[in-house]
């Protein structure tokens, strides 16, 4: 299966996966209070990257790079929660965990699976990337997505498979993406479905 009907289809099941789960959004929903926070470690960690990071992104990696330099994570964007990084775009980060030893060939790993992770980090080490450079490789060949790096001092974890990530859902309250407005001719007319 081509890289961009995966990348749509983790889009769309995402998307789809949490109006089914949340339901209709409570605009009013709890947050953690400043008392709950101070009492729950993990709460507390989360906060404090929260507080440092004006960047936050909800997003699908797709490719790991690691040499015995660093790992490089490659990404595609599905929902921009803080900063204006847009929904789609391609996204990289590097990080020095995980070198493999001395000498060692480059591994690459790609995913095809919709793991979804949140990403944090600091607009200061943004750049917004000319065309996007062959390292993207298989999502450079999707026409008309913006890329960046977003530097060496990123946080990133898994959604709902971490502690930092179920922290995220008690400090923060991310609506779903929903349409906002819609030509008449779009709109959905029950009596089409037959």
């Amino acid at each position: 299966m081509h890289m961009k009907y995966v990348s749509f289809l983790c889009v769309l099941f995402s998307g789809l996966l949490s109006t089914v789960a949340l339901g209709e959004p409570d605009r009013y929903s709890h947050v953690a209070t400043q008392a709950e926070v101070e009492q729950d470690s993990f709460l507390r960690g989360t906060a404090r990257n929260l507080e440092k990071s004006d960047v936050v992104l909800s997003v699908i990696i797709y490719k790991i790079v690691s040499t015995d330099q660093g790992t490089t994570h490659y990404a595609r964007v599905v929902q921009s929660l803080r900063g204006d990084i847009p929904v789609e775009a391609l996204v990289k980060w590097n990080g020095h965990a995980n070198k493999l030893p001395k000498g060692s060939a480059p591994k690459t790993e790609l995913y095809s699976s919709c793991n979804l992770s949140y990403v944090l980090a600091s607009s200061k080490e943004v750049k917004k990337l000319l065309n996007t450079p062959e390292d993207f490789t298989p999502a450079d060949n999707i026409y008309g997505l913006d890329s960046y790096s977003l530097g060496d001092h990123v946080r990133y974890f898994p959604m709902t498979e971490s502690d930092p990530g179920r922290a995220m859902k008690k400090l923060l309250h991310i609506e779903p993406a929903k349409i906002t407005a819609e030509s008449e001719a779009a709109r959905f007319k029950p009596e089409s479905g037959k």
